[in-house]
């Protein structure tokens, strides 16, 4: 019996050393990912910093061989730390149609090319324009989705949007279109379906957009555009940014459509989102960040600091752990 005792307290002994060891290698393993997170969010804060320091600085005539982590058109850039690195996204809003100035038709083409059926993309572009349009039409598209609103218990703005996620109050517009969705197969794994809401914006307050930003789908809701053209678009900035129109089309060996023309730029408006991944070096920590930024625009110099060489930029909106 006393050896049963002993054996009985010895197997307690080690049952309770082995759950205190694995207790402290779970708090181990906290404060290791902890450090490592807070490290890759400094890393990708840092990215987003270095390049609006590109974008707001461009450099001066004699400097132009001067090394630069961005140029004009440029979407993506590797910053560089002693513990790791950002990995950045640059995205002008000129490379997306504007909420409050595009038109019906080009809405639900972009509708359209994200997956939505034609019908379908046709109401969601009416039910925009009708929700930016100044109160006062009596037609019967127009009563009906006064009535909506009405039974839903609140009424259309009747005026510009004034953010981006306005425009999931509209009817027609959920949050698996805005956002996008995930679906899962056993012969095709995870599938993503972007949502709409990358390729909108209420910041570059003009119709045409950008060659070098615009996704495929925007490009494809440009009157005349079709895959034949939007993909080898895609593809050939891939090698350089077209420095404008003409370089696009000697590029790539075409004509471009009449009806497409004034729908297309590159021209930028000084509106950039900014996507910065922070890695750790040896680590599978990663933070993501997200920045809008106003870049040489009215009201992006803060008042009274101009003169003392204050940063020709605006933060207009910032996003912690940015998923998309």
């Amino acid at each position: 019996m006393a050896l049963l005792a002993v054996m009985s307290a010895v197997t307690v002994m080690i049952l309770v050393a082995l759950a205190f060891s694995g207790s402290v290698q779970l708090e181990t393993r906290t404060a290791i990912y902890r450090k490592e997170a807070t490290q890759a969010y400094a890393l990708a804060a840092g990215g987003v910093q270095a390049v609006i320091l590109d974008i707001a600085y461009p450099p001066a005539d004699d400097q132009q061989e001067t090394p630069r982590l961005w140029k004009k058109g440029q979407r993506l850039a590797r910053v560089p730390y002693e513990k790791g690195e950002a990995l950045v996204e640059i995205v002008s809003e000129s490379g997306k149609l504007d909420l409050n100035v595009a038109g019906r038709k080009q809405l639900a083409r972009l509708f359209e090319a994200r997956g939505l059926e034609p019908a379908e993309a046709a109401q969601l572009a009416a039910a925009i324009e009708h929700w930016r349009s100044p109160a006062g039409s009596d037609d019967q598209e127009s009563e009906a989705l006064e009535d909506y609103y009405r039974n839903a218990g609140y009424r259309p703005a009747h005026e510009p949007f004034g953010s981006l996620e306005e425009v999931l109050r509209v009817r027609g517009m959920s949050r698996d279109i805005f956002y996008g969705t995930a679906g899962f197969s056993r012969e095709k794994g995870i599938q993503y379906q972007y949502g709409v809401g990358r390729d909108l914006t209420i910041y570059s307050k003009s119709p045409p957009v950008n060659v070098n930003y615009a996704s495929e789908a925007v490009l494809l809701s440009v009157p005349g555009v079709g895959e034949d053209l939007a993909g080898p678009i895609v593809r050939e900035r891939r090698n350089k940014p077209f420095k404008s129109l003409e370089d696009m089309t000697q590029r790539l060996s075409i004509s471009l459509p009449d009806e497409a023309a004034p729908f297309l730029t590159t021209d930028e408006v000084g509106t950039y989102s900014i996507v910065s991944m922070g890695e750790v070096n040896g680590s599978r920590v990663r933070r993501t960040i997200k920045a809008v930024v106003q870049v040489g625009q009215p009201g992006a110099v803060p008042q009274g600091a101009a003169a003392q060489g204050a940063a020709l930029h605006r933060i207009i909106a910032w996003y912690d752990d940015f998923t998309e």
